[in-house]
């Protein structure tokens, strides 16, 4: 069954479900579906919470090992495990074929996919005899948008805030372009007006002096050469907890543009959001940056890159945005 994080806690009321795999990218939304899962599961029995991440194949032997052994003081036990792959492989197939048949009333296990993009063919080919019986996939791409607004919503009514409804409306009209950024803003609403009527007025002041800023900014900088401007904004997008992933990925496209020029080599767009990101460079003039770059700048820019991606898997923030720094100023 696939449910999304607005239908959730209305299924679990209604079906005992032992395997659950979430493919998010967003951070509030895993947050949010942990939360509902495990309210859910803890309002009969006490469960015993494992968390566990897994970086190499080495980690599923180690995870195993966990599920497998015996404790006399909990025999009810959560397992939440994140899988940083960004890719579907083989191998992560069968141990996830493998760990949802541990699965049972005394074993809980959650499946965290935050680097996976969900495709329909990914549901259809990978994850279809998964959700079955006792098993279910959250997603929250086909109603992204109805989603966030539940969010909103959920974290307005919690927080006890009050806010006019014009006010609530410029959050639900505004916060799909940056979840981030407006998740950010929205704590920081809940901190300054604790009990106040929030108006529009106080909303749209208080959002001119945090404006925000995005990846469109920063690339725009880069292809400049303001290079101090481009780091300038790279610690602002940094301070608003901005989805670096979004910095690589135009980053990427840039240099393959830049590279397709220079040498006429076929453009990579396998990886996710390239052409929305290529239209949005292309609006700008490259005559000057595939001039004033060789290509052995532009092979430093793809190897840092490559180390960025991996220091993604492994959750590393701050030697990601020291990477992205370099990126800021290495082109010409």
């Amino acid at each position: 069954m696939l449910i999304d994080t607005r239908n959730l806690k209305k299924y679990l009321h209604k079906k005992k479900i032992f395997t659950y795999i979430i493919i998010e990218s967003e951070f509030i939304f895993i947050k949010k579906n942990k939360k509902i899962i495990l309210n859910q599961i803890n309002k009969k029995n006490k469960f015993k919470k494992n968390e566990l991440v897994i970086y190499k194949n080495e980690d599923w032997n180690y995870l195993y090992q966990k599920i497998q052994k015996q404790d006399l003081f909990s025999k009810k036990k959560i397992f939440s495990i994140t899988v940083y792959d960004s890719k579907m492989s083989s191998n992560a197939q069968l141990n996830i074929k493998k760990l949802t048949n541990y699965s049972n009333q005394n074993i809980i296990i959650i499946i965290l996919f935050p680097n996976l993009v969900y495709t329909e063919k990914l549901c259809v080919t990978i994850f279809k005899n998964y959700t079955k019986q006792s098993r279910i996939l959250i997603n929250n791409s086909k109603f992204y948008i109805k989603n966030i607004n539940y969010w909103i919503t959920e974290k307005i009514k919690s927080s006890g805030i009050k806010l006019t409804l014009s006010a609530k409306n410029f959050l639900l009209e505004n916060s799909y372009t940056n979840i981030k950024f407006f998740s950010n803003f929205l704590e920081q609403i809940i901190l300054l007006y604790p009990n106040v009527l929030i108006t529009i007025y106080m909303l749209k002041k208080y959002f001119k002096s945090v404006q925000e800023i995005n990846y469109y900014d920063w690339i725009q900088s880069i292809i400049t050469a303001q290079k101090k401007k481009s780091i300038n904004i790279l610690s602002i997008l940094k301070k608003q907890s901005y989805n670096y992933r979004k910095l690589v990925s135009i980053y990427k496209t840039l240099i393959y543009i830049i590279l397709y020029k220079k040498e006429n080599k076929k453009i990579e767009n396998n990886f996710f959001d390239f052409t929305k990101y290529k239209k949005k460079i292309m609006q700008i003039s490259l005559k000057s940056l595939i001039k004033n770059n060789d290509i052995k700048t532009i092979q430093l820019a793809f190897k840092l890159l490559k180390k960025i991606e991996i220091f993604i898997q492994k959750k590393k923030k701050k030697i990601i945005w020291m990477h992205l720094k370099t990126l800021s100023i290495i082109l010409d």
